[in-house]
């Protein structure tokens, strides 16, 4: 993350290869970030979750997903009960209840 926001800074961002967008960075910084607490704090579970485009006062509610749907995953990861050691289910990404690579593909 220090590279890109450097990159940036020194307007060499798109010949280093970064995108020219913040808001992509940032969220795959969140994804690493998931993946190192998880490592770091093994009895914690982190994950992260993509809500989707959530009507929200953020985009003046241009977004295409309902809010409520947008939560529903985090709720079911926030309440989610393991049966042993071996359900856990931390450093992960999800969109609509379902674990998705962090790469989207």
């Amino acid at each position: 993350m220090n590279k890109f926001v450097s990159d940036v800074v020194d307007g060499k961002h798109t010949e280093s290869g970064w995108p020219n967008t913040c808001y992509g960075v940032s969220k795959l910084g969140i994804i690493a970030l998931t993946r190192v607490l998880a490592r770091e704090n093994p009895d914690v579970l982190v994950n992260s979750v993509d809500p989707g485009f959530c009507k929200t006062d953020q985009n003046d509610n241009q977004g295409t997903t309902d809010p409520a749907r947008g939560a529903y995953t985090p709720y079911l990861l926030a309440v989610m009960e393991e049966e042993s050691e071996d359900d856990a289910v931390s450093g992960l990404h999800f969109f609509e209840e379902r674990e998705i690579p962090w790469t989207y593909q």
